[in-house]
């Protein structure tokens, strides 16, 4: 951790986030939070121009989708480029990296860390789920949606990718987003896709009481593990 990240306040309500980067900071974890694609700063200037809670995902997705990208893919691949940076530093040890996102970030932390395994843990909060009981089940944001991905496989399958290595998901039982029921479908799934890689130690979850929010109690002290190991 760089010297004065123990000084990080977030002001204003921490949201379904619940500052989860700062607390990871203030852990002692050196922490990249990227601005992703469409949020804050990165979003197109009439869209900023409604005020900070418009973003620019709807319309992204339907500019990438005509050309064949997804916003999810784009987003994906600006992490693993993430982790280039991370990799360079001096203060950051390449054997010890993990993830934590929670709903699309969760998209994007698990996907992420399917595709690139120098992530060794990975936190999935409120995303975790089946295709069928979540995103076909309710509409949901653009950038949620990957052409022909259910010709490939469903969610759980392609979270398992991350097998054998570490992997906590998190859901709080009234999510709406996520819902709790699926979550825990896709779960049973995980087991049996951990149970066949020889790693079933190697899965965990969480189902809190809460909504679609981060729940924090079991994830930080997991994902703190890999300072020990």
């Amino acid at each position: 951790m760089r010297p004065g990240a123990r000084r990080l306040a977030a002001p204003g309500d921490p949201g379904l986030h619940k500052d989860f980067a700062v607390t990871l900071a203030r852990q002692g974890f050196v922490v990249a939070a990227p601005e992703l694609l469409g949020f804050g700063d990165r979003r197109f200037s009439r869209d900023a121009a409604e005020g900070p809670a418009k973003s620019s995902c709807y319309a992204m997705s339907v500019h990438l989708l005509m050309t064949g990208h997804t916003l999810a893919g784009y987003r994906v691949y600006e992490t693993m480029r993430a982790l280039d940076y991370l990799c360079g530093r001096s203060e950051v040890d390449g054997d010890r990296i993990g993830a934590m996102g929670i709903s699309g970030g969760g998209l994007v932390a698990a996907f992420a860390s399917a595709l690139d395994e120098r992530i060794r843990r990975t936190v999935v909060s409120g995303y975790a789920n089946t295709f069928r009981g979540s995103i076909l089940d309710r509409d949901h944001c653009l950038d949620n949606y990957v052409p022909g991905i259910l010709q490939e496989a469903e969610m759980p399958e392609l979270i398992g990718l991350i097998a054998p290595r570490a992997l906590l998901i998190e859901s709080g039982d009234e999510d709406r987003v996520f819902p709790a029921a699926s979550a825990r479908e896709a779960y049973a799934k995980l087991r049996e896709i951990y149970e066949a890689a020889g790693a079933p130690d190697r899965l965990e979850a969480d189902f809190f009481a809460g909504g679609h929010e981060i729940g924090g109690a079991k994830a930080f002290g997991w994902l703190g593990r890999l300072h020990n190991r």
